[in-house]
């Protein structure tokens, strides 16, 4: 989304519109409990909203249950498209926990669609809430813009109550476009109040899945083990057993090991340093949490690598079909990018097919789009009769402290650096609240919930760091939720390699004092 945008705008008239109605909100939240959207834009009313056409033509078409608005685009525009301001100054969309619009895509070439949501102010990454969704040729698609979210990233928290404005845009398409919006709708994704959480019997009986663990990161999910610094070590696993861990997540990058052509196999000396590693684990009696990272690949072509992804779980299934049911298979590792929440849900469907086939019983841990954002829980779908799966998500918020100074984040990570996490009032409230979210997901849908990373990088303070670290396990516990320390001896690190032992506060802040 761009910080200035030079445009030559083309204001309809509400003659024109004949199509858009804001309704005001009727019941409180407390009342649907979520069960019921409002309608924020339908485009069947004239009068409540102004419609401007941004770079792009704008009109309202006829459809089989009322009317839409059709957007067409000029290819030398950068971010053209349609802004959205309500007649009465704003839209109070407080209570709700996401703004979802049907988007379709009539042509034969597939489009990229953003709406962002808008504060006074809003510039860039200030102030607005934007998501994305990628439409297919002749297809439709569901355009989901979480509470605090901007491309996938948390942490972009704003005045829900206080949304002066609407953009629906293309980014740089470098193309003509057309295609059609409709059904404009807030909407909770929480079906319950974390008071009947925890009073559910779902959540009476539920264990914390997985227990207290850590990510053997840097390791097996880099290009090339070493490559990023950590070899694992056999001592490593006693230091883990010791330490008093119940589980190991391991992140692997099977795309890296694996023939990029039919039947895409896995290259044996890989797998058996794999099997080393869960056979370590496994007789030291710490759940393995074996998963799928760093396809990114697939994340960036989902079509073209979709029969690649389903030959690689295929071999991992059967290698391990014999292994005890302590080991558990976790499909991919953050889906993002251009696999979106459609295309995931179908494939991680077809990918438990595969690994039922040969591992009938065994845990498989699935999450949701947006870098397993627990803002996209809602988005999720997995098949109702399979009950042994795992839901998991992932938590670094607020990211500017858990990633202040990480390279890879880009240049403004620098000056992010000296953000302290002091643990006000207000930031455990945000801490809470997203965590209510989780468990309340949790218990309506009948799934265990597993926080498979979080951590806060090591160029934060160590005092903040570990009372950050130990507000989220604590906070986790509470709830239920098994977790993964975001890693074991590298940049978050919670064992230092180097002396061989473990870094005392962090270690504490996830099992507590005395081990």
């Amino acid at each position: 989304m761009p910080s200035r945008i030079s445009h030559t705008a083309i204001t309809l008239s509400i003659c024109a519109l004949a199509a858009i109605i804001f309704f005001a909100k009727t019941c409180s939240a407390a009342e649907d409990k979520g069960d019921s959207p409002l309608v924020v834009v339908d485009f069947e009313n004239s009068g409540a909203v102004k419609l401007t056409g941004v770079q792009a033509k704008t009109r309202l078409i006829k459809t089989g249950t009322g009317h839409a608005l059709q957007i067409t685009t000029e290819a030398k525009a950068a971010y053209p498209g349609a802004k959205l301001t309500p007649a009465g100054g704003k839209w109070d969309l407080g209570g709700f926990d996401v703004v979802e619009m049907d988007v379709r895509n009539p042509q034969s070439v597939p489009v990229r669609v953003l709406l962002s949501l808008n504060n006074p102010g809003a510039d860039r990454r200030r102030n607005c809430n934007t998501e994305s969704i990628n439409v297919p040729a002749k297809g439709t698609g569901t355009l989901v813009v979480p509470y605090g979210m901007w491309h996938g990233q948390a942490g972009n928290d704003m005045d829900w109550s206080n949304i002066v404005s609407m953009r629906i845009m293309l980014d740089k398409p470098k193309r003509s476009h057309t295609f059609t919006v409709d059904n404009i709708r807030a909407t909770k994704t929480n079906r319950m109040t974390v008071e009947e959480a925890v009073a559910d019997p779902f959540f009476k009986q539920l264990k914390p899945v997985f227990g207290r663990g850590v990510n053997l990161g840097n390791a097996l999910e880099a290009p090339k083990e070493r490559q990023w610094g950590v070899t694992l070590k056999e001592e490593y696993f006693d230091a883990i057993k010791s330490a008093g861990f119940d589980s190991v997540r391991i992140p692997v990058r099977w795309s890296a090991h694996a023939d990029k052509s039919p039947p895409y196999c896995i290259e044996p000396e890989f797998f058996e340093r794999v099997d080393w590693v869960v056979r370590n684990l496994l007789k030291r009696r710490i759940v393995p949490v074996l998963n799928m990272h760093h396809y990114n690949e697939l994340t960036d072509k989902p079509v073209e690598h979709r029969e690649r992804f389903l030959a690689l779980w295929r071999q991992i299934a059967a290698r391990y079909k014999g292994y005890p049911s302590a080991l558990a298979f976790e499909l991919l590792n953050e889906p993002h990018g251009n696999l979106n929440a459609e295309q995931w849900n179908a494939m991680a469907a077809e990918a438990i097919k595969v690994v039922r086939r040969t591992n009938p019983k065994r845990k498989i841990v699935v999450g949701p789009v947006a870098w397993n954002s627990l803002r996209k829980l809602n988005r999720l779908e997995l098949p109702e009769d399979d009950r042994n799966l795992v839901v998991t998500f992932h938590y670094y918020d607020p990211f500017k402290f858990t990633h202040q100074g990480a390279s890879w984040v880009g240049g403004q990570s620098r000056a992010w650096l000296g953000t302290k996490w002091t643990g006000t009032k207000a930031e455990k409230d945000a801490i809470i609240k997203d965590f209510d979210k989780a468990i309340c997901w949790a218990v309506a849908h009948r799934r265990p919930i597993y926080l498979g990373e979080f951590g806060a990088y090591g160029k934060a303070d160590m005092e903040s760091r570990a009372r950050w670290t130990k507000f989220i396990a604590d906070e986790a516990a509470k709830r239920k939720i098994g977790f993964a320390y975001w890693e074991f001896c590298a940049g978050f690190g919670v064992y230092d390699s180097d002396r061989a032992e473990w870094v005392v506060p962090l270690k504490e802040a996830l099992l507590g004092k005395g081990r």
